[in-house]
């Protein structure tokens, strides 16, 4: 890549005396201003013209729904309709939210009122403030999971989708990886992390084949490319409180920025743009592009085969591809927050629930720093420091310190040949005999595809900064195309400052404290 190491301009110097002969531009010799234009090469420029008219050819391929529409009559998957977010993450079961859950069980209790009397079909798990219900009622979707054993029908479930979404979740790298087709090519959607999908989201092998799909010729009129802070083009344009040229700082450690902003504010008066019609979902491709100045000369523009602002690797130079993004959407606190890391003292990567099912479980710091273990058990007062042959001290041997609830450790082992941090699961040392510690409650920490006698869960190294990494899952509402709103539930991994630091000793000698017995 080309590196700039200096940058050049002549600019004139504002008269300090006397303002009004400067911005009177007086011109004391007209032909020795010609000859210096002529020394410089300005006559030699092709910016002595305005675009009048600009006529292009626009293919459009529409990016085609991850589920057909006869088993998907909502469009529930449709980037043209649905937002790009709420397609790639959501979850397969996210239909059953708390209040349909509640819905559906009371009017199977009503049509069928043998249900209640099976335990197992109870509400349970509630995330507040539904939790009051719990035990109360049958669970709508235990009974959807279990519905042949029940011999339920899709009659018992209406309003059900037949078709469930597509889980596009990855559990063992914390990402989301989707694949849509358009023009007959695939885009992939590779490691998304949650959060906003834009067009540089998307990846492509091949582009689609000319003439797969409609063309459409229009010619448009150009305008000066404006945004918020511009300065104005001509001199005698008074600028409002609104223009900041300040207002974008370049970039110390790249000159490139410094020459971009330069170039944008020095010669703002040489850029245009022409609007392209597009619809939502789609991937948008200019086949061609002629630009008509205002002497009638027709110029035709091709974009750059060597850089690009706007460029999908896999594509044309000229291809966009516009999506349905979900532009700030509406956030519920969320439902799970887990902190996974490496703890370098312990040698051990842990996964500590902060919050799982709605419900707060360990004090969280993921935000501020490393995590720290609370509710240890108390230690023994400190002592002077002295040795005392008349006072002799009992130990107690302790296989290592008790970590309290909801830290799950994942040690290295060797899964298929690849080497994963594996879940385990600690046991309360406290007790008598030891009893295991609770299993994860988020299901954040589970893989629904793990097989019965394999793992439950299990990470991929790569997949983990130094740092650690922060797992959330949130309920998020935004609106459809149609207006309609459409609400999911958002898996998303942010940064930690710090990794999880659990103080894990083993063989541990306590000295017994004598009121303690």
């Amino acid at each position: 890549m080309t590196r700039f190491d200096l940058g050049r301009r002549l600019e004139p110097i504002r008269p300090v005396t006397d303002l009004d002969r400067g911005f009177r531009a007086e011109i004391a010799d007209p032909a020795w201003f010609l000859a210096r234009q002529w020394h410089l090469g300005e006559h030699q420029g092709e910016d002595a013209a305005s675009p009048t008219l600009v006529r292009h050819v626009a293919a459009h391929h529409p990016v085609d729904p991850l589920l057909p529409p006869a088993t998907d009559p909502d469009q529930t998957t449709d980037p043209a309709v649905v937002p790009a977010e709420a397609i790639i993450e959501a979850e397969s079961d996210e239909w059953w939210t708390p209040g349909r859950r509640i819905r559906v069980g009371r009017d199977l209790a009503t049509s069928r009122p043998a249900l209640l009397a099976d335990t197992s079909l109870r509400l349970d798990g509630l995330p507040p403030p539904y939790d009051t219900l719990d035990g109360t009622g049958v669970d709508g979707l235990t009974a959807y999971r279990r519905r042949a054993e029940l011999g339920l029908t899709a009659a018992d479930f209406p309003g059900v989708p037949t078709v469930p979404a597509a889980d596009l979740w990855d559990p063992a790298e914390f990402v989301h990886t989707a694949e849509f087709t358009s023009g007959g090519v695939a885009l992939q959607v590779p490691r998304h992390r949650g959060g906003d999908v834009d067009w540089y989201s998307v990846q492509a092998k091949e582009p689609p084949a000319p003439g797969s799909g409609p063309e459409v010729l229009r010619e448009v009129l150009p305008s000066r490319l404006k945004y918020p802070g511009a300065p104005h083009p001509r001199w005698w344009q008074i600028e409002n409180a609104h223009v900041d040229i300040g207002g974008f700082p370049p970039d110390r450690s790249h000159l490139a920025t410094m020459l971009l902003i330069d170039l944008v504010m020095s010669h703002a008066d040489d850029w245009f743009s022409f609007p392209v019609e597009a619809s939502a979902g789609t991937l948008v491709t200019l086949r061609e592009v002629v630009v008509v100045n205002s002497f009638d000369e027709e110029v035709v523009l091709t974009a750059p085969a060597d850089w690009s602002l706007f460029r999908i690797t896999g594509l044309e130079p000229s291809t966009l591809a516009i999506w349905p993004t979900a532009v700030t959407p509406l956030s519920d606190r969320p439902v799970d927050d887990v902190a996974v890391g490496l703890d370098e003292d312990a040698n051990l990567l842990w996964a500590v629930e902060h919050r799982a099912a709605g419900r707060d479980l360990a004090p969280s710091s993921a935000a501020t720093g490393p995590t720290s273990p609370p509710g240890l058990p108390p230690q023994a007062p400190a002592t002077s420091g002295e040795v005392l042959g008349s006072e002799p001290v009992t130990y107690s041997y302790r296989p290592s310190t008790t970590l309290p609830r909801f830290w799950h450790p994942y040690p290295v082992r060797e899964v298929d040949g690849r080497r994963r941090f594996v879940q385990g699961q600690l046991r309360d040392l406290e007790a008598r005999p030891p009893v295991p510690m609770p299993a994860p409650v988020s299901p954040l920490l589970q893989d629904p595809h793990a097989p019965a006698a394999g793992p439950v869960h299990q990470i991929e190294p790569a997949a983990l900064p130094t740092t650690g990494v922060r797992l959330q899952r949130q309920w998020k509402l935004a609106r459809r195309t149609d207006g309609r709103p459409v609400l999911w539930m958002q898996r998303q991994q942010l940064p930690l400052i710090g990794p999880p630091v659990s103080g894990l000793r083993f063989d541990v000698a306590e000295a017994r404290h004598p009121s303690a017995g």
